[in-house]
């Protein structure tokens, strides 16, 4: 097996272990008023979206991710509510992301889009493209979308 393949599972069962305890990654806070949901063991095959960031973000590296977490939200409640979509950011400077940062190829803010399937890393990729699309929101939701849509399948 190799070391990068290695690493796409360690990120699987990181992933599960965040979901399940509030881990690794930052997620959007719920409002104080609604009582915390049980944690449930995230579904086998599942995309994964992962905002990552640096410790200290610029303006537009924090409308980026915003845009990234709407365009999740707004596309995939359902889906998010099931567990078969999830949204995390992770900051990639921070010490205990290094080897899920490494194992993804992160060497600056960064959109990925992991595809689990059986509970494994089947595949990812980094949505590049958001960046030239910084300017038009609209655009910028629709290929997010559409990226996901097509780890969907």
């Amino acid at each position: 097996m190799s070391n990068v393949r290695r690493l796409l599972y360690v990120f699987v069962a990181f992933s599960c272990v965040a979901s399940l305890y509030g881990g690794e990654t930052e997620k959007s806070e719920k409002p104080a008023e609604q009582p915390a949901e049980k944690p449930a063991a995230a579904p086998a095959d599942r995309v994964v979206v992962m905002y990552f960031h640096r410790t200290k973000r610029c303006p537009t590296c924090r409308k980026m991710g915003g845009y990234a977490e709407e365009a999740v939200a707004g596309g995939f409640a359902d889906e998010l509510k099931k567990g078969t979509v999830e949204f995390h950011f992770i900051d990639f400077q921070d010490e205990k992301n290094a080897a899920l940062a490494k194992s993804y190829k992160v060497g600056g803010p960064s959109l990925i889009a992991a595809k689990v399937k059986d509970g494994k890393v089947a595949e990812f990729k980094n949505m590049e493209e958001i960046w030239t699309k910084a300017g038009d929101k609209e655009a910028f939701f629709k290929y997010v979308r559409e990226q996901i849509k097509e780890y969907r399948k």
